[in-house]
């Protein structure tokens, strides 16, 4: 049963995010590309994060989740403004922030899924394993975009130099309570802060559709 549940989850954390996107595309038209891109850019991001946090001394055990929290807060909320603001310049409607904010979430769900089949025939998975996978998936996906819209937002009405620390922070603190806490009250925690985080994103999102120019809200039939 454990290993069954270990393939389940690992199917979740892998096919999650594709299929969102897929579904996103056909209802909306929303573009591929924001999405894709997110792999690359996550790649370097994440090796300069595991090759900074090597360092750190794991003898402060709350200090050591604190340290990592912010390292990566400031490191993938900052590629995201990068690319949002520098690289994806046709792509400047709402819906390609969520697209990459997918494509993100995509790229951290393809090692979760690949831990969890891992796990397979190890007899080491946790009893609750999908269960916990079944609400950690969407969990995580609207972490993801809610963060990336706020910033997406912030370069949008050029306020991102408030907007921008503040997901990085709003990042940190969600690393944080997951390594800090007992699983319960990280759970807690982390629903809390995902769902004060989609609330301000769909505010954000909701000023952004009444400013954009009618051709960014229609659907696309190709993608660039």
């Amino acid at each position: 049963m454990k290993d069954l549940q270990c393939v389940l989850s690992g199917m979740l954390w892998l096919l999650g995010p594709p299929l969102l996107m897929i579904l996103r595309h056909k209802k909306t038209g929303a573009r591929f590309y924001p999405a894709i891109i997110a792999f690359p850019v996550c790649i370097p991001v994440f090796f300069l994060g595991g090759a900074i946090r090597s360092v750190f001394s794991t003898e402060d055990f709350a200090g050591y989740y604190i340290r990592q929290g912010i390292l990566y807060g400031i490191l993938e909320e900052g590629a995201k403004f990068l690319v949002l603001r520098f690289h994806l310049t046709n792509y400047d409607s709402r819906k390609d922030a969520v697209s990459y904010g997918i494509g993100h979430a995509a790229f951290e769900a393809f090692g979760s899924g690949m831990t969890c089949l891992g796990l397979t025939g190890t007899g080491r998975a946790a009893p609750d394993l999908l269960l916990h996978t079944v609400w950690a998936v969407p969990a995580h996906i609207a972490w993801t975009v809610s963060l990336t819209v706020l910033i997406f937002y912030g370069i949008y009405t050029d306020k991102w130099k408030r907007l921008l620390p503040i997901a990085m922070l709003l990042h940190a603190a969600g690393n944080m309570v997951q390594g800090i806490f007992m699983e319960s009250a990280a759970t807690v925690i982390y629903i809390l802060l995902t769902a004060g985080q989609c609330f301000a994103a769909y505010r954000c999102w909701q000023t952004m559709g009444q400013w954009e120019p009618a051709a960014w809200n229609a659907d696309f039939n190709t993608d660039e």
